[in-house]
């Protein structure tokens, strides 16, 4: 059992690590013994705080469900190692008014994303671009975590193997001499002793306020095939597949992709009926 450092002014936490029952420090330590608090709280992250620390520096934001989703366990569990690391102040939480679950959306600080970026450095691994300052990522939300949550109810038949958000999807495509590429997420998925490389393109709508009614139903679909028509490369996944807002505009996608075929194996569906149904339509 650690020794109890009765210099300092707070309070003290029994707490079981690794079979053993230890005295920790609590966070919340005084103002003037903020910086040795926020010191020893690092030293104390266990393997699966470090893992969320290192989630919410490179998916933006998550929720304890998230969380606990892709730590697999329970939400109870995850909500208490937020709880821990927001005191810590290695990540912040908000919700809004208008949400009624009122569920608390998390992120990291620049507290944080330093104590990710230095323990990169330090074990010779290389820090992701952006780390900690990254927006939102819709296929994160659509795929990523949808992908990851049918592989925990069915272990051992699949697996979500890979998943590259959107910075690394991009430093991948650069990889392989197709930078002109925009993809917003990379996946390798197993299932049944098959495997199967993907890219991802989310449809983001009519871009911009003035875009004519007549042309809402077309306005962006083609950058989601400009990239793939100029070039001559093999883009080396077994399918590309396309998520887009609606029937309508998946409609318009369909018949420019019959006008000019990709290269690549395509796959279409629409964001409602991504998850709803098994009728996804390849092209």
């Amino acid at each position: 059992m650690a020794d109890l450092h009765r210099s300092h002014v707070g309070r003290y936490r029994l707490t079981l690590c690794s079979g053993r029952l230890k005295w920790l420090w609590a966070v919340d330590v005084p103002r003037d013994h903020q910086d040795m608090g926020d010191r020893a709280a690092v030293r104390r992250l266990s393997p699966r705080r470090w893992r969320i620390l290192s989630f919410l520096a490179q998916h933006a934001s998550a929720s304890t469900l998230d969380v606990a989703l892709v730590c697999d366990v329970s939400r109870l569990t995850a909500h208490r190692d937020l709880a821990w690391l927001h005191e810590s102040g290695l990540v912040r939480r908000e919700r809004s008014k208008e949400d009624r679950t009122h569920t608390w959306w998390y992120e990291i600080t620049a507290e944080g994303a330093e104590v990710v970026r230095g323990d990169l450095v330090a074990s010779g691994r290389p820090v992701p671009l952006q780390l900690g300052r990254r927006l939102p990522s819709a296929a994160d939300a659509l795929l990523f975590l949808p992908l990851v949550e049918v592989s925990r109810r069915n272990p051992g038949r699949c697996e979500l193997f890979q998943w590259l958000a959107t910075m690394e999807t991009s430093a991948w495509l650069r990889q392989h001499d197709l930078a002109q590429l925009r993809a917003d997420g990379y996946g390798v998925w197993l299932e049944d002793g098959r495997c199967l490389r993907f890219l991802v393109h989310v449809d983001r709508g009519a871009i911009g306020d003035v875009v004519a009614e007549h042309e809402r139903r077309t306005s962006g679909l083609g950058g989601l095939l400009t990239g793939y028509r100029r070039t001559d490369r093999v883009v080396p996944v077994g399918a590309v597949l396309m998520i887009v807002q609606d029937a309508e505009r998946e409609e318009q996608l369909l018949a420019d992709l019959a006008r000019g075929p990709l290269r690549a194996s395509t796959a279409t569906t629409t964001i409602n009926r991504l998850f709803t149904d098994q009728r996804v339509v390849v092209a």
